[in-house]
């Protein structure tokens, strides 16, 4: 297998609802944009845009896709099988580390991150919160990007006094801001991150 170090490349975190849209998609059809867009785009260093997209990375957490693991939780949650709840919030954000072994038994450490690296190792959050979206972690990944200065940039699907307060102050105290549409979010990107279509 070959290593690609990925170190200096900017990294992105696409934040927004998943147990709960209304859409009723698991969070997968805004983020289809950004997966496309950015993954045609390169720094001024040649170097792609690594996204963490939550609807591919939380399967290899959990094993399942956000729909059928949501769904999975709320069973938990109404049998009172708290340790199961419990087990799958910490996979989802602290993430799992197990050990595998090559063609000669030699056992390697293999590290899927949680939501939480995501946050940490980002350059910058995209959110998005449709109306009638029950976002719950998206409050927590926002505040904490907050805490780290990590501009959040969202794209405003309604008046801004709609969401809740604290949200707006994080946005703005992260330098992060509120953006009409994707494409004006896009042309942003591209110009505060020196990024160009490959």
């Amino acid at each position: 297998m070959k290593e690609i170090i990925i170190n200096n490349w900017i990294k992105c975190y696409l934040i927004g609802a998943m147990a709960k849209t209304s859409a009723k998609d698991g969070g997968v059809g805004w983020r289809k944009f950004w997966d496309e867009e950015l993954g045609k785009r390169v720094d001024k260093n040649g170097n792609p845009v690594y996204i963490f997209n939550p609807c591919r990375t939380e399967q290899n957490k959990v094993g399942l896709n956000p729909v059928e693991y949501h769904k999975q939780v709320n069973g938990w949650i109404n049998a009172g099988h708290n340790d199961k709840v419990a087990d799958g919030s910490d996979l989802i954000w602290a993430g799992k580390q197990y050990i595998y072994l090559d063609e000669n038994y030699q056992p390697y450490l293999k590290v899927i991150p949680g939501d939480d690296f995501y946050v940490e190792n980002s350059k910058f959050l995209i959110c998005k919160i449709n109306p009638g979206d029950q976002p719950c972690g998206t409050f927590y990944e926002a505040g904490y990007g907050r805490k780290l200065k990590i501009p959040i940039y969202v794209i405003q699907t309604q008046k801004r006094e709609d969401y809740p307060e604290s949200f707006v102050g994080w946005v703005f105290s992260s330098k992060g801001g509120f953006f009409k549409n994707e494409k004006e979010l896009l042309t942003f990107l591209d110009d505060k991150y020196e990024l160009k279509e490959k």
